[in-house]
């Protein structure tokens, strides 16, 4: 017997999905865009997350001069997604089940600004004084979202919420808002500090369409992440294109490095046997 089975061969020289890209989080390095965007690429990211800013998160991007910063940034490296994490601070919706006027007024400004600076994803987080925590704030929540997504027509954004419910309820609450441009945000340190699975709840949400398939990974209470052991079959469940590491970096900056490029280890598309992973601790 000669050659190869046909079977073997066809695995073999059949295309790869690209690795997942790696991105850095500018609010956790830096205040100011641009140190945190020399920052990024010192460490070997290939992109970088934008905050809109606000509080003590840095001035918003709807001052013309921090924008026009921001602007900058994107020529020097990939920016596909803008976070308005200042809703943590103020609070996407009342207990009465209506949207915060303010909140509402902030995620307008960034909606202006991240089609300025053409990124791809709005991310909506939440967290703090955003958190769904009861069925009026989760009521106001869906109108919220469902507002901000009804302003997209015409547009290629992507809105992405993120909060610490599971799978199931974070499914009811997205099929509340009913929008083809809504998905949800996978956070492993997030979602153990919930008590939650990252697997499952990925399994889940991809099954139904609705996982935003870019990946949040960082450290819960009692949790240290990225996971060596278990960051490649999430991976693979979630269809990541990109994977965010999102630990504290602004007195840790080394730490940037090493969860990079253990991510870049994880989401190596080749077998095993040609790509072995091993652990960077």
């Amino acid at each position: 017997m000669t050659g190869a089975p046909a079977a073997s061969s066809t695995a073999t020289n059949a295309p790869m999905r690209p690795a997942p890209a790696v991105a850095a989080p500018q609010w956790r390095i830096d205040t100011d865009r641009r140190a945190a965007a020399r920052t990024a690429l010192a460490a070997g990211a290939d992109q970088l997350h934008l905050d809109y800013g606000g509080a003590h998160r840095g001035p918003p991007l709807s001052d013309p001069v921090e924008l026009r910063a921001a602007e900058a940034v994107t020529r020097r490296l990939p920016v596909p997604v803008l976070a308005v994490n200042h809703l943590n601070d103020i609070g996407l919706a009342h207990e009465r089940g209506v949207p915060n006027p303010v909140a509402v007024e902030v995620l307008r400004h960034a909606l202006d600004c991240a089609l300025r600076l053409g990124v791809t994803v709005l991310h909506v987080p939440g967290f703090r004084r955003s958190l769904p925590h009861s069925a009026g704030i989760r009521a106001g929540t869906v109108e919220a979202l469902r507002g901000v997504c009804a302003q997209l027509t015409g547009t290629d954004l992507l809105v992405a919420y993120e909060s610490p419910l599971g799978a199931r309820e974070s499914l009811a609450l997205a099929r509340a808002v009913d929008h083809p441009a809504l998905r949800l945000v996978l956070d492993t340190g997030n979602l153990c500090d919930a008590g939650l699975r990252p697997l499952a709840f990925a399994e889940a949400v991809a099954a139904a369409g609705l996982l935003l398939p870019d990946v949040h990974v960082k450290d819960g209470s009692g949790t240290t992440a990225p996971s060596a052991g278990d960051l490649p079959a999430l991976l693979r469940a979630s269809g990541a294109r990109s994977v965010l590491v999102e630990n504290d970096y602004r007195h840790t900056p080394a730490r940037l490095r090493e969860d990079i490029a253990l991510c870049r280890r994880a989401a190596d598309p080749r077998p095993p046997e040609e790509a072995p992973f091993k652990d960077a601790s």
